[in-house]
């Protein structure tokens, strides 16, 4: 891979409420649990998914900005 080349991480924040269903992409870790944590504060439920397709709850959040720094350095 070339180093001048940018690198494109997708973080995916599905959340659900009765039948109401949202997707949003961000690129960015710290910004895709923002949205999380406001969808879980509204009462939806909310799982963030990586670029490698793990999800992630609530719970592990945190676990994703050590993914972001990893992939930054």
């Amino acid at each position: 891979m070339d180093c001048g080349t940018a690198v494109t991480v997708t973080f995916i924040v599905h959340a659900s409420k009765g039948e109401d269903v949202a997707t949003t992409f961000r690129l960015s870790a710290a910004v895709a649990i923002a949205k999380g944590r406001t969808f879980a504060a509204d009462g939806w439920d909310v799982f963030i998914t990586d670029p490698d397709g793990r999800r992630y709850y609530p719970s592990e959040f945190e676990k994703l900005l050590s993914f972001g720094a990893a992939v930054q350095s």
